[in-house]
């Protein structure tokens, strides 16, 4: 590796030491929460896997057999109180029957092993899914995997006890299984993502734009499949009642009663500005257009490429106004994909630094808004949509390109080969 002040960060030595720091750190900060908590309420006042407690305390009144007892806030504190006693404060549910049914079994479980398990069960979907599309040099798999372990989003995904290792499962699983040529595979990792509805918005206009109209009809039959059994087991009537619920989501955001330190989107980086809730729901709205735009515009360009799919996962978080810090999970399916590519066929100096500030930035996000009163995460996620939706137009303008999911040694042999502009960076990631 060289030595020059563009490639240091990126040195194959330091790729294998700081992702065993970060995991260490992580795992220090999650033995002194539950070390320094009591009767399971941290030190911050919450019970321990606090976004966790919703989802098991829905299932508990689902297999009682009143599954729209999850949006009364009585019933629901009260099925809380049986999963963590001490809890004094109220965490609503606001999801759709499709997750419902998913969450169905977690209350069979005890509350604290129903955690592990369902935390495990995402991190192994995670990297089962991400590993496969991740290339850095000749880095090997098991350094990969520590990588990918050592996102701060992951972390902050883990310690809420949160879904969206899931979603990025289901982004990564649909991408690999597509590649493949196994179609009705792909759609139905697309589909599963019927269980949080915004993150499926954009799917269809990625697939019309590209012409994947085989994929188009595979995912829409499975999201319907999984909407009609949630509905054949819980009946219509608890569409209704979320619907309902989504008028209060709406009112308690724009309210402050979330915390706003933690939700980088459109809605309340303006609103953070005190910009008018109306208009920041215009600026939203914009910010959606815009992002579906991009997609439209690279997927009808390169199709279901690597750098496609970053660009739709990317867009996708910025299309929802309720949307939180450990949703930075689904992030690294992008930021691998981009890492992969800088790795293959060179990047400047800049698109690297940007490329490790986008990884690191998420621990940091809550803890500047607070003290600044500035949402960073919103902007980071249109610098990383910017550089996804460059370097796959470059991509496509290029005569030639290092074959993205090559081996490391016909990476490396295609890199040796290829001598960059004297303005690029030519070392790998």
């Amino acid at each position: 590796m060289t030595g020059r002040s563009g490639d240091i960060l990126f040195d194959a030595d330091r790729l294998r030491v700081y992702p065993r720091m970060a995991i260490a750190a992580y795992v220090a900060a999650a033995i002194g929460i539950v070390a320094t908590s009591v009767s399971m309420i941290d030190f911050f006042g919450k019970p321990l896997g606090y976004d966790f407690i919703t989802f098991w305390s829905a299932s508990h009144l689902t297999l009682q057999g009143d599954a729209a007892a999850a949006f009364d806030f009585r019933r629901i504190f009260a099925a809380q109180q049986l999963a963590v006693p001490a809890t004094t404060s109220i965490f609503l549910w606001h999801y759709p029957p499709t997750f419902q049914l998913l969450a169905a079994p977690l209350a069979l479980m005890p509350y604290g092993l129903s955690f592990f398990v369902f935390v495990g069960a995402g991190l192994v979907a995670y990297v089962l899914t991400l590993r496969p599309l991740f290339r850095l040099g000749d880095l090997p798999p098991r350094e990969l995997t520590l990588i990918l372990l050592a996102y701060p989003g992951l972390f902050i995904c883990a310690f809420h006890g949160q879904n969206s290792l899931l979603s990025a499962a289901c982004f990564a699983g649909a991408m690999l299984a597509h590649r493949k040529g196994r179609v009705w595979i792909a759609g139905a990792a697309l589909g599963m993502l019927a269980y949080k509805p915004q993150l499926g918005l954009l799917i269809p206009v990625a697939l019309v734009a590209a012409g994947e109209w085989r994929l188009f009809f595979a995912t829409g039959i499975a999201a319907a499949i999984f909407a009609g059994v949630s509905t054949l087991v819980f009946g219509v009537d608890l569409w209704f009642v979320f619907a309902k619920n989504a008028s209060l989501v709406g009112e308690i955001m724009e309210e402050g009663m979330l915390p706003w330190s933690k939700m980088p989107s459109a809605f309340i980086f303006f609103r953070h500005f005190g910009v008018p809730a109306q208009f920041a729901y215009v600026l939203q709205g914009a910010t959606a257009l815009g992002a579906a735009a991009s997609v439209a515009l690279v997927w009808r360009r390169v199709g279901a490429k690597p750098l496609a799919w970053a660009a739709l996962v990317t867009a996708t978080l910025l299309v929802p106004p309720y949307t939180f810090d450990y949703e930075f999970a689904i992030m690294g399916l992008p930021l691998v994909l981009l890492a992969s590519d800088m790795s293959a066929r060179g990047a400047t100096r800049a698109e690297k630094i940007a490329l490790l500030f986008l990884y690191i930035m998420p621990i940091f996000v809550a803890p500047f808004a607070q003290a600044t009163h500035v949402q960073i995460g919103f902007p980071a996620l249109l610098l990383l949509l910017a550089m996804a939706v460059r370097r796959a137009y470059r991509e496509a303008s290029a005569p030639k390109a290092t074959p993205f999911f090559s081996t490391p040694n016909q990476a490396s042999a295609a890199s040796t080969m290829a001598t960059p502009p004297a303005t690029e960076a030519s070392a790998r990631l």
